[in-house]
């Protein structure tokens, strides 16, 4: 409909443009017209009056006009019966042209219209073609192929509107695919999840259906009520680390850093774990600190920052035997602080030292194995601290064989 009200208006613009222009033209031949006539009276009069050929012929030729010779050759043309308005050659000439024109400027508009017309079909088909490349387009998004685009056109050969789809069309891509990694995430994460709670959850059973006897002795049910608060103590550590961990990933955990004193945090941290190593007599050292360094301030979250450093802490106490010492000492680099904390417990293969920092990852040492943990300690202590720019390595001791034990480098940026 909108194509249609276009055409009409340049066709009615085009007719009036060639009316008005055959107007003006009529009006030019009426003049010359009346030109002519009026010579052919000047001619008669001044003939009449005795001038001669030759001044006539100058007159004519020098455009004078001699309005008393017309005046008299008009009486002439009258005493012989012809009027002004008779039809002379001059009238039939003028007629002639007239007709002529505007034949010729009807055909031009009809070519002209013909033309507008060729257009709208030529527009008209191209905007099909175009609907349906689009139409063709979202029916490849719609299947999943958001490649299609970049198969078929390219830069600069199309119109801005296919660019804004390819860019649409690699950002449906872009979110099928983290959509799709959420979801194999998700599902590891509650495969994590049922292997997880199945050992403590299974245990819990257990113990309960064996204090429902009647026929225990007392040493036995308070071996039971034993290990059962033992077990729901690490059901609660489980999922304490699991909602942490899930706050962490969901982002519901913002690190905040601000400017502080680094060495107060680590020995917050010391702090924190002093009785568990004091039960199994490990000593807790800070090795070689210089003045400078207790007075480094450096841009950290200073709750979280503790609570990964604590992580460390605690699974070098737990696999490290009595008496043994776990040394920290810290380094300033250029761009880094380097925390170490080295134990003298079971150590870490090589083949495991990638892996140790995935989630619910627990190593295959038997310790281990014996030893109560969910394997989320480490991977919460890589989130905290890459959440801050900064990381978690092991340090692999240049010979393994008269070295024990394993060293953790905490990686935290000076700005």
């Amino acid at each position: 409909m909108g194509q249609n009200k276009w055409i009409l208006k340049y066709m009615l613009a085009l007719f009036l443009l060639l009316t008005l222009a055959w107007g003006f033209r009529f009006y030019s031949l009426k003049q010359e017209e009346k030109q002519n006539v009026s010579m052919v009276y000047q001619i008669l009069g001044e003939w009449q009056e005795g001038i001669s050929a030759e001044q006539i012929a100058a007159d004519l030729l020098k455009g004078n006009e001699n309005v008393q010779a017309q005046k008299a050759g008009m009486d002439i043309m009258k005493q012989y019966g012809y009027d002004a308005d008779y039809k002379s050659v001059f009238f039939n000439r003028t007629k002639g042209s007239a007709v002529r024109l505007a034949f010729f400027y009807l055909v031009l508009y009809a070519v002209m219209c013909g033309m507008l017309f060729g257009v709208k079909i030529i527009f008209k088909k191209k905007r099909e073609e175009e609907f349906y490349r689009l139409q063709e387009l979202l029916e490849h998004f719609y299947n999943g192929d958001y490649d299609y685009l970049s198969e078929e056109y390219r830069e600069g050969s199309e119109t801005l509107l296919y660019n804004k789809m390819e860019s649409l069309g690699q950002k449906l891509k872009w979110e099928e695919e983290r959509m799709q990694q959420e979801k194999e995430e998700t599902k590891a994460l509650v495969t994590d999840l049922s292997h997880q709670l199945k050992t403590p959850v299974a245990s819990i059973r257990m113990c309960f259906q064996l204090l429902e006897e009647e026929n225990l002795q007392p040493e036995e049910k308070k071996e039971f009520m034993e290990r059962l608060g033992d077990q729901i103590v690490h059901l609660d550590g489980l999922l304490e680390a699991l909602v942490n961990i899930s706050r962490m990933e969901t982002g519901m955990i913002a690190i905040q850093k601000e400017n502080a004193n680094i060495f107060e945090t680590v020995v917050q941290a010391v702090n924190q774990v002093y009785m568990k190593a004091e039960e199994k007599g490990i000593e807790i050292t800070i090795d070689g600190t210089e003045p400078e360094m207790e007075k480094l301030i450096l841009p950290h979250d200073i709750k979280w920052t503790k609570e990964a450093i604590v992580n460390v802490l605690e699974n070098a106490i737990k696999y490290s035997p009595e008496g043994s010492k776990i040394r920290i000492t810290m380094n300033k680099l250029i761009q880094f602080l380097r925390i170490e904390i080295k134990d003298e417990g079971i150590g870490i293969k090589k083949e495991e030292i990638n892996r140790i920092f995935q989630r619910f990852y627990r190593g295959k040492h038997e310790v281990i194995k014996q030893a109560e943990g969910s394997g989320v300690g480490l991977y919460l202590t890589r989130k905290i601290l890459e959440e801050q720019g900064g990381n978690i390595t092991v340090v692999l001791p240049i010979d393994k064989e008269k070295t024990k034990g394993s060293t953790f480098a905490i990686m935290l940026s000076l700005k």
